[in-house]
């Protein structure tokens, strides 16, 4: 060739050229040749999508007729005769495959496939790009669709992109979630490999989570939370896997749809493991509040040093709170018997704790939670600071203040008004 091809009639020009050789050429090489020039970044970038149609074409014609003349000659590309194709590839196949190839470039003026290249997101316009050169191979579409769903994209344009594709794909969107998830659940068991496309793996489950959940919520049962429980069960109960993974996956799943009581179970298993690391606990030891207030009971009777009590505290917060009436509303209530508790056996031996301001500290952790506690227990909270040092009557002050209770408002008032003019400055002040 005396210059280089610029348009696609010195393109179809340079293909006639080159198209002399196919008879020298078994099958399997003529694709290989004939993919590098109609589906190569190169060819998608500098060929419009007529120009690679009509090579496939005029290829398909030119290995019609070199497969008749062999046919003739007594040649056979079938693979009936040993060294035909070292590869295997038979004639039919190569223009199966070509066949697909030009189906494949038709599909590329389907509205879904134009919405991805006219996108003004470059992320969309890479899709259009990998779509473009997969060639519908199930691989590549699998590739592209599993890529889209841990990209966060809706489950329905991956549907739409399934089918779209042509060939026998044997693929759905159920099938792409699983790929996809699977592919996650290595990531946070530590497969380096999976680390390195998915840094961040709690991130792409959620949007693979919330993908599902908002499909489920527009009706569409194609995937659905119990798909997604029992492929990520496995994960989840597998001991030999650190716990914080476990718990994270389970309180995604938490969030978006209802657990079954199996479930909740394991997840209350694996919080209390997190915190307990040097105990052993069984799914029998915190699968009711019953158990769960028996264990706390246990603990607290064993807790002398603050860090006995700082544990007890992270397992409370792992839990749900109590709520049966005889415990969460009286003294009974465990945030009320770790606080006299602490007062009792640390104020001798933590000489360094500001003890008062860490049980403020510890009731302002808990307002914007679900532990919240209620007015009754900020009382005998409160009430348990009052009768003990008088050093600890200001941050009694303090939790009666901000308690918002018209009752405890005034008790604080109360307090103040009994204080001398020094104390209420310097406290003031502090």
């Amino acid at each position: 060739m005396k210059r280089p091809p610029h348009s696609d009639q010195d393109y179809l020009h340079a293909y006639d050229t080159c198209a002399k050789y196919l008879d020298r050429l078994v099958p399997a090489d003529a694709i290989r040749f004939l993919d590098s020039i109609t589906f190569s970044p190169d060819a998608a970038k500098n060929l419009s999508v007529q120009a690679r149609s009509e090579v496939i074409k005029r290829a398909s014609r030119a290995l019609r007729q070199l497969a008749e003349k062999n046919r003739k000659k007594g040649i056979d590309n079938s693979g009936e005769h040993e060294g035909t194709d070292p590869t295997g590839m038979t004639s039919d196949e190569a223009l199966a495959h070509l066949q697909q190839s030009e189906a494949h470039l038709d599909t590329l003026s389907h509205a879904f496939v134009l919405s991805l290249k006219d996108s003004q997101q470059e992320q969309r316009q890479r899709y259009s790009q990998l779509y473009d050169l997969s060639r519908s191979e199930r691989s590549k579409i699998c590739e592209l669709a599993v890529k889209m769903a841990t990209d966060g994209h809706p489950l329905e344009q991956i549907k739409e992109l399934l089918s779209v594709a042509v060939g026998p794909l044997d693929l759905s969107v159920k099938t792409v979630l699983q790929e996809a998830v699977q592919r996650v659940v290595a990531a946070l068991g530590g497969d380096q490999t999976a680390l390195t496309n998915y840094p961040q793996p709690l991130g792409v489950l959620e949007g693979l989570v919330a993908s599902v959940h908002n499909n489920v919520q527009s009706g569409d049962s194609t995937v659905t939370s119990d798909d997604l429980l029992a492929w990520l069960r496995p994960f989840c109960g597998d001991a030999s896997l650190p716990v914080r993974p476990r718990i994270d996956v389970l309180q995604i799943l938490e969030s978006n749809f209802s657990l079954i009581d199996h479930d909740v179970r394991l997840l209350l298993l694996y919080r209390t493991q997190a915190v307990l690391k040097d105990r052993e606990v069984q799914v029998e030891d915190v699968e009711d509040e019953d158990k769960r207030y028996a264990l706390f009971q246990e603990m607290l009777d064993g807790a002398q040093k603050w860090e006995d009590f700082q544990l007890l505290m992270l397992l409370l917060q792992a839990w749900p709170p109590m709520m049966k009436d005889e415990v969460a509303q009286s003294e009974r209530n465990p945030w009320v018997m770790l606080t006299s508790a602490l007062l009792t056996r640390c104020q001798a031996s933590e000489g360094t704790l500001d003890l008062g301001q860490e049980l403020v500290s510890m009731v302002r952790s808990l307002y914007k939670t679900k532990h919240k506690l209620p007015v009754q227990c900020i009382r005998q909270i409160a009430h348990l600071l009052l009768q003990s040092q008088p050093i600890l009557q200001q941050p009694a002050l303090k939790l009666m203040a901000e308690s918002g209770d018209e009752q405890l408002l005034q008790l604080t008032l109360d307090q103040i008004n009994g204080m001398s003019a020094v104390s209420v400055a310097v406290k003031i002040n502090k």
